[in-house]
């Protein structure tokens, strides 16, 4: 038997939280897919065979759904340096690419008004290493006139968790290592930026970990987490009210953020690969480093309600159904098995 690999990644919520979107590449085939928590049913987006489609987003009122385009080479491999946002009607019609030119463009999410998209957009492609691309900032695209607008200029080496709060206007993300602010170069005079990071740190300002601005603004940072937190993955809920995030190097511990000072943890799962908020604060998900399960907690307990796995977990790893019913004991959550393949083809 030909062992086929399977998983999930990039998560989100759709608008009603009544649905997880992901990625899922299987047997060398990317889609984003929707699963229904309660009806258990799975559909696609299929995109040509000439693009990958990744990291898709529906729209606070859920009639339309953003993503990033990734164009397939002719010869195999992604292009990465073309990737686009594009958008499309929750049915799959009315497809329409909203961004022009180079770098690759990652984590697209709607304004609260649906005028607006905020992305990540990377400068440079890298020729080596780990990661394919680096100097990392955010951009916004009016979809009413389509001009890209710029937000940040501080080329992080890795960027994301995205999202406007209500007004449309501020926004929250996690930055990763900022190569320049101000137009002070790290690299160039080391000492130089860190007396610009102390600077903004004595103005309430931050531009490293959990940050928000204003625009093009930076303005003072409403969170503030205790000493050693390095909060990470901020997950901000559609009214703007209810704040999670992720204590690095804490075995994937992800706390509610309060203004007391008194955060509370709401879900842990070892090393997490990725984590979504529904849009009204109820449902924490978490997606493990091994990307074949999926856990849904409750945020106002901090238990995990429901549980999936993909059939690729039992082969992964010989005693995964064991571990599945000794889970359940612990848990008293039920495990589901997502659908090997969707039911339909949402797009077509």
């Amino acid at each position: 038997m030909i062992d086929v690999k399977d998983s999930i990644s990039n998560l989100s919520f759709n608008h009603d939280g009544k649905k997880v979107v992901f990625d899922r590449c299987r047997g060398g085939s990317c889609q984003i897919q929707v699963y229904d928590l309660e009806s258990g049913e799975l559909a696609a987006y299929q995109s040509p065979n000439n693009e990958r489609w990744t990291m898709g987003k529906y729209s606070y009122d859920g009639k339309r759904i953003t993503f990033s385009v990734i164009p397939i080479k002719p010869k195999g491999g992604m292009n990465l340096s073309e990737m686009q946002i594009a958008v499309m009607d929750a049915d799959g019609k009315n497809f329409k690419q909203v961004t022009t030119g180079p770098g690759a463009k990652l984590h697209p999410i709607f304004s609260h008004s649906g005028k607006k998209i905020l992305y990540a957009c990377a400068a440079r492609i890298r020729e080596k290493g780990k990661t394919p691309a680096a100097d990392y900032d955010a951009w916004e695209v009016n979809l009413e006139t389509g001009v890209q607008t710029q937000l940040t200029h501080f080329e992080y080496f890795y960027m994301s968790n995205l999202t406007y709060f209500p007004d449309d206007e501020r926004f929250i993300y996690y930055g990763e290592l900022p190569s320049v602010c101000e137009g002070v170069r790290q690299y160039q005079n080391e000492t130089a930026f860190r007396k610009k990071m102390i600077e903004l740190g004595q103005k309430g300002m931050n531009i490293m970990n959990v940050v928000v601005m204003k625009g093009k603004e930076m303005i003072p940072n409403p969170y503030k987490f205790p000493p050693k937190t390095f909060p990470q993955k901020p997950l901000l809920s559609k009214d703007g009210t209810i704040m999670i995030y992720e204590k690095s190097l804490s075995a994937g511990k992800f706390f509610q953020y309060s203004d007391d000072g008194e955060h509370r943890m709401v879900g842990e799962g070892g090393s997490v690969n990725d984590a979504a908020i529904s849009p009204d604060g109820k449902l924490l998900g978490m997606i493990p480093a091994s990307r074949a399960t999926l856990h849904i907690y409750a945020i106002k307990d901090g238990k995990r309600n429901q549980s999936f796995y993909l059939a690729y977990a039992l082969k992964i790893m010989k005693n995964y159904e064991d571990l599945i019913k000794k889970w359940e004991r612990q848990n008293c959550d039920k495990f589901t098995m997502i659908p090997e393949k969707p039911s339909r083809i949402i797009n077509q």
